[in-house]
């Protein structure tokens, strides 16, 4: 048995298959529900069943489409979403299933939808571990850094399921748990523009908020005047973010205060600091940088002296390892109407 969705979906790529996919939880016009203790299920003529049950902030399936031959495991997460180059681990009263990522787990980039991939026998021992167990933990690190759980309770699952196969004459059949064709290609570069993504959209980790608002001086982000301005966020390497978030606002200068979020094993975060020049002191350090650019690796700043920009300090950055290093830095104190490619450079590195 194969749904009319995932039968579409066979051959396809991209978009197209993400919308035939979208399709298995498309609402139907002829529908029949049922509860299960924590477990809802609900059937629709030529579309399938579906068994769902909720956690916190993420919700779990296991779907039977109409003509495909075995249940699809899903989940529905929120942000922040999972980094989809790291493993989910599933804890089913114990049993301990970690699902590699892009061959034993794959996030689709439509929202936070997911699916249990792998190999035929990864794929029957979730599914068998969570129809014998009472509670599903699911453990990963979200695309900000973060260490999250999520808990589900599996009591009405099999009920739910018996309910389906009541419903779709599969009583007595042998429950195999496939994985969807069509899926989007989850190799690298796809994973990567799904995990920028999410960051972009996922706000601020914990760690780095509670930072900004006990370590700094600077304006609350969520105030009227903050709010305006939007917090710039960058991957700089495969373990680090970088998030700049916006502290004073003035007539022609906006400052930022910038952090590192390593999402590697050891973790962590931490404030940057950066160089800053003047004739009167030479060389001292900063905690902000002014009117700042913020694309990947790269970092600019330019701190204007005036509004017409024709004085100030101009400095450019690169992230190398597990910080910034100084590439250019021009200055000019004379407001002359002189542009700031025309300043002196105080500094350039040489390799």
């Amino acid at each position: 048995m194969r749904p009319a969705s995932h039968r579409r979906a066979r051959g396809l790529s991209g978009g197209c298959a993400l919308l035939a996919l979208s399709l298995l939880a498309a609402p139907a016009t002829a529908q029949e529900t049922a509860t299960f203790k924590d477990w809802s299920a609900r059937c629709a003529a030529d579309d399938g069943c579906r068994a769902e049950t909720k956690g916190t902030s993420t919700g779990l399936g296991i779907d039977r489409a109409a003509d495909e031959d075995g249940y699809f495991i899903r989940f529905d997460f929120s942000d922040p979403l999972p980094d989809p180059q790291r493993p989910l681990t599933l804890l089913v009263d114990g049993e301990k299933i970690v699902l590699a990522a892009n061959r034993g787990w794959v996030l689709t980039g439509e929202a936070g939808r997911s699916f249990v991939t792998g190999d035929a026998g990864l794929r029957q021992k979730a599914l068998q571990a969570m129809l014998q167990g009472d509670q599903l933990i699911v453990e990963y690190i979200d695309v900000t850094g973060e260490p999250r759980r999520q808990l589900f309770s599996l009591s009405g699952l099999s009920a739910s399921l018996l309910w389906i196969e009541d419903r779709m004459g599969l009583v007595g059949r042998e429950r195999v748990a496939i994985a969807p064709q069509g899926l989007p290609e989850s190799g690298a570069g796809a994973a990567e523009t799904i995990k920028q993504a999410s960051i972009e959209a996922s706000g601020l980790p914990e760690a780095i908020l509670h930072r900004h608002m006990t370590g700094s001086d600077c304006e609350a982000p969520d105030t009227e005047l903050m709010r305006e301005i939007p917090i710039e966020v960058a991957q700089v390497s495969e373990t680090a973010i970088v998030y700049a978030i916006p502290c004073t606002v003035g007539a022609y200068n906006v400052s930022y205060r910038l952090y590192l979020r390593e999402t590697g094993e050891i973790g962590g975060a931490r404030t940057l600091y950066f160089p800053e020049w003047s004739r009167t002191f030479g060389w001292s350090g900063t905690d902000l940088l002014f009117n700042i650019s913020l694309e990947g690796p790269r970092l600019s700043a330019f701190a204007k002296g005036r509004g017409l920009g024709d004085c100030g300090t101009q400095a450019d950055f690169t992230f190398i390892d597990y910080h910034y290093r100084l590439d250019r830095y021009a200055a000019e104190e004379a407001c002359e109407g002189r542009q700031p490619q025309d300043w002196p450079v105080i500094f350039r590195y040489a390799d």
